[in-house]
């Protein structure tokens, strides 16, 4: 087969793998992926409901004869969720069309053989593009599920046009109803000493009996120097434990394992140190967890995905070549024009966290102020 630029991204074929190339290669890690998992949904808007029955009521004792007396069930939350539109569009110049060229003319002359390594050739030179269009939507929603188990509150702007973040067009803007702690500095300090953890392991008990024993907690690696290393009674609790290890406690690189080790041991969930940074559309990295917040997961998985398919889907704009990626319904296109060549995505998502309530947040502001 001769190959062309047109064939090339246009053929679903070779396109697809090239896709699965991107996918089997990558080194971008998905963070969101660690607590969410797709689910489709059919409708753009759909209800959701926003909570549970954090205890079961006990039993009524009655005498033989007597009725049964009718019990009020107590009702979950519930609200609405609208998926979200994700979608970008690189621009191929032609000065980098021509280079591929080069690339596919010396494919089309190599023989059966040497047409193996230019095309290895060819895939290299535009994984990258691929690569932006795959995981653009991917790195979008780390931000945002980041945003929302740190803080409860997620909001994405159009910054692209703005003067100001205020005056930028809002496109999204969640806010769950997490059961919300929020610690003074007098809480914590005893004796003119930081006791963190010693305050994590009395409000945690005190909880139990509504919210149960969590598995984890996750905060920023900020957050665990300052507010879990920087506690007085730390160096005190562990010291025996922490043996050759102490080296790290005076350099604040204890890792999660570590950390989880000691607070397992006393009785406390795991934690999990976070450092993920993604990189903004104006350049800058961007911490994926906010410094000062702790979150308390019941577990891992705490919600979905949702996706829907995105319209093209079912009714193509003329002249662009579409392929599905397969996961989450993400679809990337093609086109051309006398500019150059572009590759776009189209996703429809939002996260849904299927128990907020159950998911308590330390909002430490107060205690760091």
């Amino acid at each position: 087969m001769t190959l062309t630029i047109q064939t090339l991204f246009n053929e679903p074929t070779i396109v697809g793998a090239v896709i699965n190339r991107v996918l089997q290669t990558r080194k971008d890690e998905i963070y969101w992926q660690q607590y969410l998992d797709f689910r489709r949904t059919t409708t753009r808007v759909f209800k959701d409901y926003i909570g549970s029955v954090r205890g079961v009521m006990a039993g009524s004792i009655n005498s033989r004869f007597g009725e049964k007396p009718i019990r009020e069930r107590q009702n979950m939350g519930s609200g609405t969720g609208e998926i979200a539109y994700l979608g970008d569009r690189y621009q191929m110049s032609t000065d980098r069309l021509s280079e591929l060229q080069d690339l596919i003319d010396k494919y089309n002359a190599a023989s059966a053989a040497g047409q193996v390594s230019v095309l290895n050739d060819i895939i290299a030179f535009i994984y990258d593009d691929y690569r932006q269009v795959m995981l653009a939507a991917h790195k979008r929603m780390d931000l945002v599920v980041g945003s929302l188990l740190m803080t409860g509150k997620a909001v994405v702007r159009n910054k692209d046009k703005a003067q100001s973040e205020q005056a930028a067009t809002e496109f999204l803007n969640i806010e769950l109803p997490f059961n919300t702690l929020t610690p003074k500095k007098s809480d914590v300090v005893v004796d003119s000493k930081v006791k963190m953890v010693s305050w994590l392991q009395v409000k945690l008990s005190e909880i139990a009996p509504d919210y149960g024993k969590y598995q984890k907690m996750i905060m920023s690696r900020g957050t665990f120097v300052k507010n879990i290393l920087g506690s007085s009674e730390f160096g005190e609790m562990f010291k025996m434990q922490l043996g050759q290890n102490q080296m790290y406690l005076s350099t604040g690189l204890v890792t999660s394992d570590l950390a989880s080790q000691l607070f397992t041991g006393i009785g406390l969930p795991a934690i999990e140190i976070k450092e993920d940074y993604v990189k903004e559309q104006n350049g800058k990295n961007v911490q994926v967890y906010a410094d000062g917040y702790i979150t308390l997961l019941p577990q891992d998985k705490v919600g979905y995905m949702r996706y829907h398919s995105p319209y093209e889907l079912t009714d193509p704009v003329p002249g662009m070549s579409y392929t599905n990626s397969g996961e989450g319904d993400l679809l990337v296109a093609s086109n051309r024009d006398h500019n150059g060549r572009y590759l776009e995505y189209t996703a429809e998502w939002v996260p849904q966290i299927a128990d907020p309530t159950l998911i308590t947040n330390i909002d430490l502001s107060k205690v760091n102020s």
